[in-house]
């Protein structure tokens, strides 16, 4: 089990950090948004068909509701996500994206889900870790409309996370990748349809980077539905932790910037904590 938790852990961690660098390199190639979406849906659409097909697998879900409702919150969270990009480094992006783990253990607690007091003291201190993050980013410019559009996309993550656990018990693994890239072309036709726009800012390298991004949003949910079979659902978010200390030597290298040491310490020490949480919860799971 340990060798496959690590493989699949890997290629969660490479698919996280390519697509957060490609979504980065569209934002900084001012491709719009509208198409970024509907291009890199319709990549890992197009791997969705494929996989299904080789596996025979229905495309035709059990619930049309349920999916109906996932694909509205799963599209405009992964849309306000792609939206901060524009503001915010793929780096900061990955860091603060998972204070969805302690927030979901305070707003558990506020809702009569049991946690251990340590747990809570944890999740409260990955939290202030993650404030102290945000305010190292005040010389940057739009930081606080970055921090919004991405804190409103962690927000709907969060009510996704539901969806997610529902779909998977009910639906064939190729329907719970199929919803969210179907969501995201719809929610791209949506904003073209308002604001149309030319493919004026497409480059053959903007091309390769939203190929990539496709590939990186299949190959995350095909590995996370990986990880959940080899262990529960706490451990397996853990890669997506580390995720967000690999991206930062990634983009400093391809492009070409150099890591903020507090940066990387702020988030090693966020990491840290937030594994004790996912430990403990794991833990108190079992007993």
């Amino acid at each position: 089990m340990n060798l496959r938790f690590g493989f699949w852990a890997s290629i969660l961690i490479l698919s996280l950090s390519i697509t957060g660098l490609s979504i980065r390199f569209l934002a900084d190639e001012h491709v719009p948004l509208s198409q970024s979406l509907v291009a890199r849906g319709v990549v890992c659409l197009a791997l969705v068909f494929g996989w299904a097909s080789y596996q025979r697998l229905a495309l035709v879900p059990k619930s049309f509701k349920t999916q109906a409702v996932r694909a509205f919150v799963a599209g405009l969270a992964l849309t306000f996500f792609s939206m901060s990009y524009n503001w915010l480094s793929a780096s900061t992006v990955a860091v603060l994206s998972n204070i969805d783990i302690p927030v979901l253990v305070i707003l558990g607690s506020l809702i009569g889900q049991n946690s251990r007091l340590r747990t809570k003291l944890l999740s409260l201190l990955s939290i202030v870790i993650l404030a102290i993050y945000t305010l190292s980013l005040q010389h940057q410019a739009h930081w606080i409309l970055g921090i919004s559009v991405l804190g409103v996309g962690t927000v709907l993550l969060c009510f996704g996370y539901f969806f997610i656990k529902k779909s998977m018990s009910e639906e064939n693994e190729a329907i719970t990748v199929l919803t969210p890239s179907i969501a995201i072309i719809l929610y791209g036709l949506a904003q073209i349809s308002f604001e149309p726009a030319t493919l004026a800012g497409w480059s053959s390298l903007s091309l390769v980077a939203v190929i990539i991004s496709g590939i990186g949003m299949f190959g995350a949910y095909y590995a996370t539905m990986r990880l959940y079979e080899l262990t529960n659902i706490t451990m397996a978010e853990f890669p997506t932790l580390l995720s967000s200390i690999a991206i930062q030597p990634m983009e400093a290298v391809f492009f070409r910037e150099s890591v903020s040491a507090s940066h990387l310490w702020l988030s090693v020490i966020f990491v840290s904590v937030t594994y004790l949480i996912l430990r403990s919860e794991n833990k108190q799971a079992l007993a």
